[in-house]
């Protein structure tokens, strides 16, 4: 099997891409495949931090209401 698979993206993109890699070597990347790959882990550890927080700030809110409800019964 496998070890990879392979994505599409517009020749428009494709092309943009490569001039980046060749006018600018020093960012470190050779091929179009190698910049695509590090910007989608980026994306993907960027879309887990956004669901890490979002499922903090739902604790924090059931924490919240937690106390709230706590409170209300020592009335």
């Amino acid at each position: 099997m496998s070890k990879y698979s392979t994505i599409s993206i517009p020749k428009e993109l494709h092309s943009e891409i490569e001039e980046l890699i060749k006018k600018n070597p020093g960012l470190g990347y050779t091929s179009v495949a190698e910049l695509c790959k590090e910007a989608i882990r980026l994306r993907l550890s960027e879309i887990r931090m956004e669901q890490q927080e979002n499922y903090l700030s739902q604790a924090e809110v059931e924490e919240v209401l937690r106390m709230i409800e706590k409170s209300l019964r020592k009335r």
